[in-house]
This record gives structure tokens, C-alpha cells and sequence, in this order.
């Protein structure tokens, strides 16, 4: 949700000095033109939902004053195209593979069509290339840095911060890859080697993963 109580308070500041009248048309036509700027300026998505006193999807022209009008911006395509854009970009590449792997999902559900996310969801970015984690934590020899997701975390914050809340962390995905060990061919745990339990063998892989959700 984005700008709605700054929305309904300028409509309100708007009409202050407007014959009565006069009131719901200038309410509609501050409204409209109010979305339009904040569009055309990047500040908010061109999806949106409306609400009309109440009454979701009414015509601005519509509106009983003092309204209000509100408008709920989704930004589920943009953060999502943006954020897999900066992680392909950060990623290493050899047969492009692990770069063009990442992918959003939401309850265990891949998604491909960002605009159907509701609001109110979790959205996780991941990828599910067996060596995903190696490349996070610099495991693998590689034409770029590790660290891959938590890099990125940061670049897309600094565009998107204000609308999602965003947080890099270790996920297990369903049919997901089923470590076989981590150490080498002829290497013996000792009694004081400390494993943690995703990086046993028979244990279950963990994905470096963003996960997002919409600011109130």
C-alpha cells in the first residue's frame, strides 16, 4: 500500500476553499490528475486498486465528498522484474544455466504472471540449480564474487525499499537437490569437526532466497 493517507489528506487540503457545489467534481478531477503525476514520476505502479467511499472500483466521478478516494498501488511486477534482472546480472556465467534460473513463487507455487500476486503475499526469489549454494558462499571458482543474493538484496533495496521488505535467507524447495556430503574424496569428519545439519549427507540442500513483502 502506497501514498493512501497522503492521498486522502490532500484531497481534503484541495477542496478546502471550493464552492460546496463545486466539491465532487474538483475531489474527481484532483484525483485523477494526482495518479497520473505520481505514474508518469516512477512514485507509484500504473496497477492499481480504487476505492470510491468505500466501494471498490467506482468512478472517481463518483465520489459522495468528502470521499475520501483511495488508490492501493501493486508493485509485484516491477520489484519482481527488477529484483531477477539485478541477480542474472550478478550472476557468474558459463552456460548461462544458473544465470537464467532464478524464478519468484508464492505458497510453494512458481509464478509468471506477476500482476496475479496479491497484495498481501510472500514472495520468494530463488534458484534451484544444485550448486547455487556453492556459488553464494564462494565454493565453486568463478568469474565473479560470491555472495551473489546478498549483493544484490542490497541493489534492490536501494529501488525498492520504501514499497517491500526484503530479507536473503536459506530455503529447502520441494524435489530439491540431496547433499551427498561435503567433504572430499579420502577427508574424515574427526570427533571435533562441528556439521551443521544442511550440510550433511542425506540432508535436504538449502537455496540462497530472497524473501519480500509489501510495506503497509
Amino acid at each position: 500500500m502506497a501514498r493512501i493517507q497522503s492521498f486522502a489528506k490532500d484531497l481534503q487540503l484541495a477542496t478546502a476553499s471550493i464552492a460546496p457545489q463545486n466539491i465532487a467534481t474538483e475531489l474527481a478531477r484532483f484525483a485523477i490528475a494526482s495518479v497520473r503525476e505520481e505514474i508518469r514520476e516512477g512514485r507509484a505502479s500504473p496497477r492499481y486498486d480504487r476505492w470510491v467511499n468505500g466501494r471498490e472500483g467506482a468512478n472517481e466521478f463518483s465520489v459522495i465528498p468528502p470521499g475520501p478516494i483511495l488508490y492501493e498501488f501493486h508493485w509485484w511486477n516491477e520489484v519482481i522484474e527488477h529484483s531477477i534482472d539485478v541477480l542474472r546480472k550478478r550472476s557468474p556465467v558459463k552456460s548461462g544455466r544458473y544465470r537464467d534460473s532464478w524464478f519468484a513463487m508464492v505458497d510453494g507455487v512458481v509464478v509468471s504472471d506477476y500482476s496475479k500476486i496479491p497484495i498481501g503475499a510472500k514472495v520468494i526469489i530463488t534458484n534451484n540449480q544444485p550448486y547455487s549454494r556453492k556459488i553464494e558462499v564462494g565454493f565453486m571458482n568463478m568469474s565473479v564474487p560470491p555472495a551473489v543474493v546478498e549483493d544484490s538484496l542490497g541493489v534492490i533495496r536501494s529501488r525498492f525499499g520504501n514499497v517491500v521488505e526484503i530479507k536473503n535467507t536459506m530455503i529447502t524447495l520441494p524435489g530439491g537437490y540431496i547433499l551427498k556430503g561435503v567433504f572430499k574424496k579420502g577427508i574424515r569428519p574427526t570427533s571435533r569437526t562441528k556439521l551443521r545439519k544442511d550440510t550433511m549427507a542425506g540432508a535436504d540442500m538449502t537455496y540462497p532466497s530472497l524473501i519480500m513483502t509489501m510495506r503497509a
